[in-house]
Parts: structure tokens; C-alpha cells; sequence
């Protein structure tokens, strides 16, 4: 049985005085909380008897400032006090009034203990009423998940209980259940605010109505792998998001938000269970395209991870840097992001090799097969929520072009590979490269060991960047738009803005200097690919 506001002040041995609030007099109170904190709402989880002794008064707007944030944590009442001032300030009144928090006079001679120990039974009957209905409700979960029931048709029923409403969702936005519709920019922001919140829980407020926000990690414990959590108070039949703000419900956190936390961490449990065994035959395939087996093996393979290996896929590979996080987080966030495109089903798996080695993915359906270009743009825009949660770090993607399994997905992954190099030179903390934005000379030389490129480049160059340095000259310069040129000496010799003859004597240099000769076709592509080697990947 629920304590009203009513119930408590009509308690005779307390006396105590209504001032304002009349018609919030049915709420229900959860317990009672005594504070002289200015800003106590980081104490509150709503429902509570607020008493004070107006120790945090210095002046008259003070009290906008206590009542405004008992307001926001969405309390039953403030009991006040006038011990400290001899009466309860005007403004205090006025304050609630105009907040729409019931305000109530404790007498000088009734201590707080006093009213904390009348109030305490009608609580702790109603916490015991509480417990009984929360066990018999978790129990009826687990039978219902033992027999098979999944938490998207167990939630409408449960928050109905509570409620409330409540979404489930990805870090990228994936919805994984809900009771109510929550359009797509509504869950970006979502996951934007989870993703970046200092602490957890939250509260945030979702077309006005105020929406508790907390996590149900897995693993890794990070909150790019966990799944967010969102809580909102019931709204009346009827009630759109473009119209006025809905009356004030139950308040989202607290309690209810305890118990579908547990709800769902169920859930989690399973999903995480599933993954494990899903990720298994996922590794086997990632050793398969690393070498570890015939093509017959990796068409098993593929077939035992339920896709079909005459279809068309393409392969993505993916780096995660800058975080102190296990090396299972990149797989995590490249699992989730292909998960929230919508693409049809795909593997995912860690490359074997070195802690910072690339992850896997393999994209397919039972058709065609997806295109490059779908598939980064899909991939883009989950990553683009994901980002927020980033922080320092940097996830670079490179995405193959589309082909058949049986025998050429080895090959997609290394153009996977080819265009992660490219992607991981470009700034900002994503990138996405497709092998076929990458000229063809660059995914080549993508496949060349970093010291050997740059040997090869110091090799041809260095004699002409110091000789630059040390005359003030461009040789370097002069060189590109030649070659730009395709040696054509009066078009070169105009977009230098200099006589042909003079560009003749730098050409002359050049050759010089670096021991080519440029009117050879094979010295000419040493030199274009040496400068090639100096510029940002994918450019």
C-alpha cells in the first residue's frame, strides 16, 4: 500500500502546516530525506519528503535554487523547518508555488527524527509490498526466458508495471527493444549523450519529457560495447511530442530503473552466452583468410557461420588507436557498427598476428552480394554515432570491393587491408576508405613495408630536398608538374610560370642530381611513384 502526501501530514502527532501545494497531495512518497545543501539533487531519486532547516539560505534567491532542483529530481514535498530563522521565508513559498512542489511547516518544537520515525513505517511497508512484487515480477521473467520468451516481447509488459516507458538500445542507435517508437535522430542524440556523459545513470530530457539513461555492459567493459539503456516516465493516450509537455509522471530513475536494469542484464547474459559461440566459428574463419586452410576449409567454414559461399561478399578491416582498452573492443565496435547498417548477415573476427593486428569483417547475402559503396555508406553513418565515444581515439576502416568467396575473398581481405593503410593516414577520429577510392598505384604500394617506402623515396628524393634546402631552389616542386605534365615541356614550363629554357636547366639538375633520366619511361615512373610516397594516403 502506497503513503500519500495526505497520509503523512494528517499524521496528528506531527502537526505539521501546509503552505502550498494542494493538488499534489495524492503523491506517492518513496522515503524521507533531510539535507541543507543548496543543489541536493544528486541525493534524489524522486518521490522523497525533502526536510530542511534552511541552512543553505543567505538570501531571497536562494530558495529558487533549492526548490528549482528538488523540482528537477521530481520529489513529493519540502518540509521546512523554521528553527534557524524563526519562519519560513515568503520567497520559499513563492518558490514552490511556482514550481508545483507541495511546501509544508514543520513546528520548532517537532525534531526531523520525529518525523522521520512517523513516516517510517507506512515506508518500509510499502518498500517490503515493493520487494515482494519486484521478486514475483523477476521471477516470472526468468521462467519466461528459460521457456524461450525474448526481453523485445517480455518489456511492453514490464514497463507497463513499472510505468513507464523504456528503449533499449546499441551504442550506434541499433534499437534491440522498446515499448514506444523513438525516431532516428531522437536515438542519435541518445547515444551521443550516453556516449559522452561524465557518469552514469543520467537524465536527459527526449522532446521535453525527462529520460533516465544508464548502461548494461558486457565485454569489454566499455561503453562502446555496452547497450544503453533509456527510461521515460508513461505520457497520456494521445499524446504526441510536437504537443505540450505531458503532465508529470512517475519519475524514470530510481526504482524502476534498478529493476529493468536487472530485467535486461538477463538479456544481456544470454546475448553475450550466443556471442561467444557465434565468435568461435567467426575466429575459425578470420585463421582461414589468414592462411590457416584450403579454400574447401573455408568454405566450410563460412557455411558453419550460416553463410552461403557462392555469394557475393565484401571484406572490411578496421583498427582501433588511442584507447587503453583490450584489443576485444575494436572487435566490438566493428561488430556493432556492421550490425547497426542493416546490411544482411556477416562475420567478424580478429585477424591473427599482433595485439594491434586489424579486425574482420565479412559481409554477404544471399543474392548478389552488397556493393562497396552500400556498404561504407551505411558503415559511415553508424560510425558517425559511435565517434562521440571515442574520445582520443581513431577507428580507420578500409572496405574491398565486392567479390565471390570461394575464391576470392583472400584477396578482398587484402584490399581490405590495402585501403585500412590509406584510411588510417586520414585525419579525424573515423575513417572510412574504399579500395576503389584509392588509386591503383597507391593500394600497391600500400602492400610495400613502411621502411621500404621510405628507403625507396629517401633513395630518389633526399638528393633534391637537400639541394632545396641548402639554394633555396624547388626542384622537388619543378619535378611534380613535369611528370604532372606528362612532359610536356611547354605546358609544364606555363603552370611554372617560367621560360622553357629555364625549365630545361632544372629538368637538367634533376637528372643530375637523382642519376635518372627522365626522357626513360621507367626512370620517369621511379620518380612519380617516389614523390607519390610523400603524400597522404588515398589523396
Amino acid at each position: 500500500m502506497t503513503m500519500l502526501l495526505r497520509d503523512a501530514l494528517a499524521l496528528p502527532a506531527l502537526r505539521l502546516t501546509l503552505l502550498t501545494g494542494d493538488d499534489g497531495l495524492d503523491r506517492p512518497v518513496t522515503q524521507v530525506f533531510v539535507t541543507d545543501l543548496p543543489d541536493p539533487r544528486r541525493y534524489l531519486c524522486g518521490g522523497e519528503v525533502v526536510l530542511t532547516g534552511l541552512m543553505w539560505r543567505r538570501g531571497a534567491t536562494d530558495a529558487e535554487n533549492f526548490v528549482r532542483a528538488c523540482a528537477t529530481a521530481r520529489v513529493a514535498a519540502i518540509g521546512a523547518g523554521h528553527a534557524a530563522l524563526g519562519r519560513v521565508p515568503a520567497d520559499l513559498v513563492e518558490a514552490c508555488r511556482r514550481h508545483g512542489v507541495p511546501l509544508f511547516e514543520v513546528p520548532v518544537e517537532v525534531s526531523f527524527r520525529e518525523v522521520i520515525e512517523a513516516f517510517a513505517p507506512s515506508v518500509w511497508k510499502q518498500r517490503a509490498n515493493g520487494l515482494a512484487t519486484v521478486l514475483g515480477r523477476q521471477r516470472g521473467v526468468v521462467a519466461a526466458m528459460t521457456a524461450g520468451a525474448r526481453l523485445p516481447d517480455l518489456l511492453p509488459a514490464i514497463a507497463a508495471d513499472l510505468g513507464v516507458r523504456c528503449w533499449l538500445l546499441s551504442p550506434a542507435g541499433r534499437r534491440i527493444a522498446g515499448t514506444a517508437p523513438l525516431p532516428a535522430p531522437a536515438a542519435r542524440d541518445l547515444c551521443a549523450a550516453f556516449l559522452t556523459a561524465p557518469r552514469l545513470p543520467f537524465t536527459t530530457r527526449v522532446d521535453g519529457v525527462p529520460v533516465s539513461v544508464t548502461a548494461i555492459t558486457g565485454s569489454p567493459e566499455h561503453r562502446m560495447a555496452s547497450w544503453l539503456l533509456a527510461c521515460a516516465p508513461a505520457v497520456p493516450q494521445g499524446w504526441a511530442p510536437s504537443g505540450p509537455e505531458p503532465p508529470a509522471g512517475p519519475e524514470p530513475g530510481g526504482d524502476a530503473l534498478a529493476e529493468l536494469v536487472d530485467v535486461v542484464a538477463l538479456e544481456r547474459t544470454q546475448a553475450d552466452e550466443a556471442e561467444r559461440v557465434e565468435q568461435r566459428l567467426a575466429d575459425q574463419v578470420g585463421r582461414a583468410l589468414a592462411g590457416d586452410g584450403d579454400e574447401a576449409d573455408l568454405r566450410a567454414r563460412l557455411r558453419a557461420c550460416g553463410l552461403s559461399p557462392d555469394r557475393g561478399f565484401v571484406a572490411l578491416a578496421a583498427t582501433l588507436t588511442g584507447l587503453r582498452t583490450p584489443p576485444a573492443l575494436a572487435l566490438a565496435v566493428l561488430r556493432e557498427a556492421v550490425r547497426a547498417t542493416g546490411l544482411p548477415a556477416a562475420v567478424t573476427a580478429a585477424l591473427p598476428g599482433a595485439p594491434d593486428a586489424p579486425v574482420l569483417a565479412v559481409v554477404g547475402d544471399a543474392a548478389s552480394g552488397p556493393t562497396a559503396a552500400s556498404v561504407a555508406g551505411a558503415l559511415r553513418d553508424a560510425l558517425d554515432v559511435l565517434a562521440a565515444g571515442l574520445g582520443p581515439g581513431r577507428l580507420a576502416v578500409g572496405i574491398s570491393t565486392p567479390g565471390r568467396a570461394g575464391t576470392a575473398l583472400p584477396g578482398l581481405v587484402q584490399e581490405a587491408t590495402h585501403a585500412l593503410r590509406a584510411a588510417a593516414a586520414r585525419p579525424g577520429p573515423v575513417a572510412v576508405v574504399r579500395s576503389d577510392e584509392v588509386a591503383s598505384h597507391l593500394m600497391l604500394l600500400a602492400g610495400v613495408p613502411a621502411d621500404t617506402q621510405r628507403a625507396f623515396r629517401s633513395r630518389l628524393l633526399d638528393p633534391l630536398t637537400g639541394y632545396d634546402r641548402q639554394h633555396g631552389t624547388d626542384l622537388v616542386h619543378t619535378l611534380n608538374a613535369f611528370l604532372s605534365a606528362n612532359g610536356a615541356w611547354r605546358r609544364c614550363a606555363e603552370s611554372l610560370h617560367v621560360h622553357v629554357n629555364t625549365l630545361r636547366y632544372r629538368i637538367g639538375q634533376i637528372e643530375r642530381l637523382t642519376g635518372r633520366d627522365l626522357d626513360r619511361f621507367a626512370d620517369r615512373v621511379d620518380l612519380f611513384l617516389a614523390l607519390r610516397l610523400g603524400e597522404p594516403s588515398g589523396s
